[in-house]
């Protein structure tokens, strides 16, 4: 006998628990709602159906522990039950809800086309289009799930499910045991997308007999896996273990990197990741090479509470090795094996919002290392305050400060550069620098003033010593004048203290100096842009003249060049006062800069740009303080003319610095790019041709990037020295990247001689498989 109710029948909220809704079937099979007192009615008694049906609330335990969801289950006293039909078999003993079924607890909903509860066994059996819901987590669905009435051990059929960072799993089965670990039978992982009519296999994914998903380890572990690349497998282990996508850091193997050079032979790196607290971790990466002794490198991160540290280290026992002639890639190792290694490491640290400190440790045991195994020579990332070019080691210690209206730092530093053939005790140890910038907001309409100190020692074990202060202001006052002229007038006072010493080639000192001196300029910047608005195009026009005077110079006020770099004129530094970095050079006397800009904008469906500058600097009196490389050594500069068309598919700029005497072109620079269909191309061209430069440079570089279908990808560079007809470097690839893997091989070769390392070739290879992890050549 049956005791049936049709029409989609809702039990409302269940509110208190002490108060529980039920329905009570009569023998008459009529259904009425009564209020029950707690949960002590009897599991026999008819008036139970409910209380039975809510046990299948249960069922979302299951796909929770199997899956499976990772936020706990919500206690709640209200739950919501709806269905089609909901119907008492008397003669089988269970109870049953059935069409469009819909339960829901707090934030969790289980859908399926059929519910079941049999109180002789406490199984809870929810069938068909089996779904769970939980928060705004990916749904959880099964064929079938089977629950014990104690919610201990329970099993889902055809089940799967999405996992955190895109993780996807399935099975033929899905068991809980207890103690709520949870077993897969049959079973796979991937982070591919899948196609639900199978269309298409995934990149990848792991398929195994038996997968275990340990909640409290976090992690996952397979029984017989073989990995599978598009459908077919390439790789078979009877154990294998990574860690759970939602585990946010596990312990564990990643995946290695192997490549293949004439330096060091067939190369194999397996990094182990070390999660040793929450706060640090630590990768160790131990690298084997046929044609080289083991390496051992590590990289150590760790957070405080006001900033972080982060260590990478390597060493080795090995000799030093030396490449043969250019035609000949083979070299040999000589001399003794001895421990050698480099150290990268840097911190920063926060006293207060506006305050922190920090420090950088660069060095390697010997000037090749890092090249030799095929390190950058720089940090890829760093939080120091002073980044150099490489071939040049930098270690700082520094605390800095910035505020609303200012910003001012106090380091010292030390430097050690990467040649067999430089004495580094020659190199300064700068001990102190102490710079201070401010900004003094003036009345609206009066400008503003910019005050700045900079101090620096350097001192070194081989060579001179040097000490300055420097102290000044910068006023300005940006204005619009009638007719739309822009004027800025400037004015800055500057002074320095000096005290130096020079020496004679062993160090011994010969003299000591001692001077200050006053520095200031004033002048006027002024341009008058104009724009007119046309059918195809807008045009803009706009003049610049630039005046300055500035205070003059005695010889005995000049001092070494320990600080200023070489300049060269462009469009930037050609309407500065100052046009030379640092303070110890500076440019007297009076002069013009002049300059104009044209550019064209069109107005068409396709956008484009286009703009042109030229201009020079003109010197009325004073000295020319610059090298002669410079463009500024005459009192005609050089012309500096650049131009550059830009539109949404291809690029195309150029500078170049022409002789004021002889019309030369004494420099040349053009960049060229091109974005269109599966195609992205880009080119530079440099030609350093000044006579008075120190050394001539004409290179070529180039780069490209085909897509060649869905995910591949093949690339191409070339650096090409043209002034000795030599390729210094090129470089191709092939990568295939989806929405879960990474894959990539490279082919580089270098000939260049840096020391007594001479050309190099390797091949390496990268795969990153998501959510796996993996650690390669970049």
């Amino acid at each position: 006998m049956q005791n049936q109710y049709s029409g989609g029948l809702q039990l409302q909220p269940l509110t208190p628990i002490d108060a529980l809704t039920a329905i009570r079937y009569t023998e008459a099979g009529v259904a009425r709602v009564n209020r029950v007192g707690g949960w002590e009615c009897r599991r026999d008694d008819q008036v139970t159906f409910a209380r039975q049906l809510l046990t299948a609330c249960a069922a979302g335990a299951l796909l929770t522990a199997a899956g499976l969801a990772q936020t706990p289950a919500e206690e709640t006293d209200q739950i919501y039950l709806e269905a089609a039909e909901l119907i008492e078999d008397r003669q089988s003993g269970v109870y049953i809800a059935r069409g469009l079924v819909r339960l829901r607890a707090g934030q969790r909903v289980l859908f399926a086309d059929e519910l079941i509860y049999d109180p002789a066994t406490g199984r809870v059996t929810a069938r068909g289009n089996v779904r769970l819901h939980d928060g705004l987590l990916p749904a959880q669905i099964a064929d079938e799930i089977v629950l014990d009435d104690e919610m201990e051990e329970g099993v889902a059929y055809g089940f799967a499910t999405l996992l955190e960072n895109n993780g996807r799993a399935a099975a033929a089965a899905a068991i809980r045991r207890p103690g709520g670990s949870v077993e897969l039978r049959d079973a796979y992982y991937t982070a591919c997308d899948l196609c639900e009519d199978e269309s298409r296999e995934p990149t990848w994914r792991l398929r195994a007999a038996e997968v275990t998903r340990d909640l409290d380890d976090e992690v996952i572990r397979y029984k017989d896996m073989s990995l599978e690349v598009a459908g077919l497998p390439v790789f078979y282990t009877p154990y294998f273990a990574h860690a759970d996508p939602a585990a946010q850091r596990r312990s564990g193997f990643l995946l290695p990197a192997i490549d293949i050079s004439n330096r060091l032979g067939f190369s194999y790196q397996q990094p182990y990741y070390w999660a040793i607290s929450p706060y640090q971790d630590l990768v160790i990466a131990p690298r084997l090479m046929t044609e080289a002794n083991p390496l051992l490198e590590f990289d150590y991160r760790r957070r405080f509470y006001s900033g972080e540290v982060n260590v990478e280290f390597s060493f080795t026992y090995e000799q030093e090795y030396t490449d043969g002639p250019d035609e000949d890639l083979q070299g040999e190792w000589r001399g003794d094996e001895e421990f050698r290694g480099h150290i990268f490491a840097d911190g920063r640290f926060n006293f207060s919002p506006e305050w922190a400190w920090g420090f950088g440790l660069q060095a390697a045991d010997d000037a090749l290392f890092l090249r030799r195994y095929d390190y950058s020579e720089a940090p890829e990332e760093s939080s120091t305050l002073f980044a150099f070019d490489q071939r040049t080691l930098i270690s700082q210690l520094y605390v800095a400060g910035r505020g609303e209206n200012y910003y001012t730092d106090i380091s010292t530093v030390r430097f050690q550069r990467l040649s067999d053939n430089f004495d580094n005790d020659r190199l300064p140890i700068v001990a102190p620098l102490l710079r201070f910038s401010g900004d003094v907001p003036l009345p609206r309409g009066f400008g503003d003033i910019d005050v700045d100190f900079n101090a620096v020692a350097l001192r070194r074990e081989l060579g001179r010593d040097y000490i300055r202060a420097s102290t000044g202001f910068e006023w300005s006052a940006p204005t619009t004048l009638p007719l739309g002229v822009r004027a800025e007038p400037f004015a800055l006072a500057r002074a320095d203290a000096y005290s130096f010493n020079t020496v004679d080639r062993n160090g011994v000192e010969l003299e000591q100096t001692n001077f200050t001196r006053g520095l200031g300029a004033a002048g006027v910047d002024i341009s008058w842009p104009f724009l007119r608005p046309g059918q195809a195009f807008d045009t803009v026009i706009a003049p610049r003249a630039f005046f300055v005077s500035a205070t003059g110079l005695d010889d005995d006020d000049i001092p070494l060049a320990a600080e200023s770099e070489t300049a060269d004129l462009d469009r930037t530094s050609l309407f500065q006062v100052n046009r030379v970095g640092g303070y110890d050079l500076w440019e007297d006397g009076t002069r013009v800069d002049l300059g104009l800009s044209t550019s064209l904008e069109g107005r068409s469906a396709l956008p484009w740009r286009t703009e042109a500058f030229v201009g020079r600097s003109y010197r009325t009196d004073g000295e020319p303080r610059l090298s002669e490389s410079s463009g500024t050594f005459e009192d005609e500069s050089d012309w500096v003319v650049e131009a550059e068309v830009a539109t949404p598919w291809a690029s195309l700029a150029a500078r170049t610095r022409i002789d004021s005497q002889t019309s030369d072109r004494n420099r040349l620079d053009v960049l060229g790019t091109v974005s269109a269909w599966r195609v992205n191309l880009a080119a530079t061209y440099t030609d350093i041709a000044d006579p008075a430069a120190p050394a001539a440079l004409e290179e070529f570089a180039a780069s490209a990037e085909f897509a060649i279908a869905n995910n591949w990808s093949a690339t191409w560079t070339v650096v090409r020295d043209l002034d000795d007809s030599i390729t210094r470097t090129t470089s191709a690839g092939l990568r295939y990247q989806d929405e879960c893997t990474d894959f990539r091989i490279f082919w580089e070769r270098e000939d260049l001689q840096i020391g007594d390392l001479g050309p190099s070739e390797s091949i390496k290879f990268q795969i990153v498989l998501f959510t796996l992890g993996g650690i390669g050549e970049d």
